[in-house]
């Protein structure tokens, strides 16, 4: 049996455990950028998300159960042709995501160029009705800042319903099944997939 002292003694070192694991995480995340991330894509990436609602996997399962589903964007990069692929080798690709995401690489580099900023803000204006409130849903994988940039550039386009989910595609894929996806259309002649990296 844990006396007075013993219990005093217990709850100060499990207090101490526990505010040093807050730090730890904290500084395991960088802060905010004041704009978009313009370095590696890939790599730790802030807690939190100005103007946005950052969710995991539970938060989005009950996100689509609600009446009004949220627009899903994926921003994964594209796979990237292997150099020392002999010329007549079929390259076919698959991009695999969330069942009804729509697939935009590229959208969020931290230095899109303003035709494709405007390109893109257009597509997702389509994709709400020009609902600017409208539930948006942004991810790639784990660990990538492509995502973030892009709920970052919505949030400053004025679009209040944005979530931000950072654990991307390998979070839900080891819940569900995911489905291959295309490039949306109209997007199609985007940077680069080496952009999205």
């Amino acid at each position: 049996m844990i006396g007075r002292r013993g219990l005093t003694l217990l709850v100060g070192v499990l207090a101490i455990g526990a505010l040093t694991g807050a730090v730890q995480a904290d500084a395991a995340s960088p802060p905010e950028p004041a704009g978009y991330h313009t370095g590696p894509l890939r790599g730790a990436t802030p807690a939190t998300l100005t103007g946005a609602r950052v969710v995991d996997l539970g938060d989005l399962e009950v996100m689509l159960a609600a009446d009004t589903a949220p627009v899903l964007i994926d921003v994964g990069p594209a796979a990237i042709k292997p150099a020392n692929l002999p010329a007549d080798s079929l390259w076919l690709p698959v991009h695999r995501s969330i069942p009804g995401a729509v697939w935009l690489p590229g959208a969020g580099s931290g230095d899109l160029p303003a035709d494709r900023e405007a390109l893109l803000l257009d597509l997702v204006s389509g994709l709400t009705d020009g609902d600017k409130d409208a539930p948006i849903v942004v991810f790639c994988q784990p660990d990538c800042w492509a995502s973030w940039n892009l709920g970052r550039r919505l949030v400053l386009a004025g679009y209040s319903g944005v979530a931000w989910f950072p654990e991307g595609v390998n979070a839900w894929q080891e819940a569900h099944p995911t489905a291959p996806v295309d490039e949306m259309p109209g997007w199609e002649a985007g940077p680069p997939a080496s952009a999205s990296r």
